[in-house]
């Protein structure tokens, strides 16, 4: 018996076909990557937009840190060009200060010459006049005679020395004359000087004149003496001295009233200073010894 075949349903077959499983994964994994993708895309487009606004800003950032350096930097050119003429001109003013120190300090130089060379002159000036006066002496307080003549002078002289004990005469007297002063109070008795031949002679009066005034305190030297009418008045016989030693014997006696020194004299034109009887004597040649014996005593 002949075999009958069952024809293929070829609609089901069809249908099942169609619903194939492994088609239907296909699909959807192809949706699913679709839209993985679309997201990404959206993702990528949304960091894109983002980084290029980043960017953006970081430029316009650089452009203004870049124009804030240029004006820092224009800034900085002035300030050099300030500095390079400020170095200038403290180079300018450091050569001049060295010029002017070292004019100054030649200056100082020629003035210390010169003052060394003054002192030196003015030492020997001193010595000079002091050699003149040497054997001169001066009598002070001797009243003006009405035509007051050399001869009246020269008696006034040889009658203190009588007075004293010392013989003058009149060929030991090289000259005599008064002072000429603008002091008026000393109009009427200015200061007689007396140039001797000889300095034994000089230091014979004032040594007489010394001894005499030391024995006779109550009854010195005065105008009674050489018989000058009036009242008595005392007679000073002292050194002639220059006018440099003259202000140093007077600052030595205001020293010696005011730092206890009890003696103060005059020898040859020069002056001397003692503390007390016994003391060395120390010679006064300027002020500046006086300064010195201060500083001491101070210490």
């Amino acid at each position: 018996m002949p075999l009958k075949r069952t024809p293929p349903n070829t609609s089901q077959n069809s249908a099942d076909s169609d619903i194939n499983p492994s088609s239907a994964v296909t699909d959807t994994e192809n949706e699913s990557r679709s839209n993985v993708l679309t997201r990404h895309r959206a993702r990528k487009r949304q960091y894109d937009d983002e980084l290029t606004s980043v960017i953006t800003e970081l430029k316009k950032t650089i452009e203004t840190f870049k124009n804030q350096q240029e004006t820092l930097q224009s800034s900085i050119n002035d300030i050099r060009k300030q500095n390079d003429g400020i170095i200038k001109s403290m180079e300018f003013m450091s050569a001049k200060y060295d010029e002017i120190d070292q004019k100054l300090s030649k200056m100082e130089f020629e003035r210390k010459t010169h003052l060394a060379y003054i002192q030196t002159l003015e030492a020997r000036v001193e010595n000079s006049e002091r050699l003149q006066k040497q054997a001169s002496i001066e009598i002070r307080n001797i009243p003006i005679q009405t035509n007051e003549t050399k001869e009246d002078l020269i008696n006034v002289v040889q009658k203190i020395g009588e007075a004293v004990n010392v013989n003058v005469e009149r060929n030991q007297i090289r000259d005599v004359f008064r002072l000429h002063t603008n002091k008026v109070y000393n109009q009427n008795s200015r200061t007689i000087i007396v140039d001797l031949t000889t300095v034994i002679l000089k230091d014979k009066i004032l040594t007489s004149v010394k001894n005499y005034n030391r024995k006779n305190k109550d009854n010195m030297i005065n105008t009674g003496h050489i018989k000058i009418d009036g009242k008595p008045q005392p007679i000073f016989v002292v050194e002639c001295l220059t006018q440099a030693a003259r202000r140093i014997y007077f600052l030595a006696r205001e020293f010696s009233r005011k730092n206890e020194y009890n003696y103060c004299w005059i020898a040859h034109g020069k002056v001397f200073i003692r503390r007390k009887e016994g003391s060395p004597a120390r010679r006064i040649n300027s002020e500046a010894d006086l300064e010195k014996l201060l500083s001491k005593s101070d210490k």
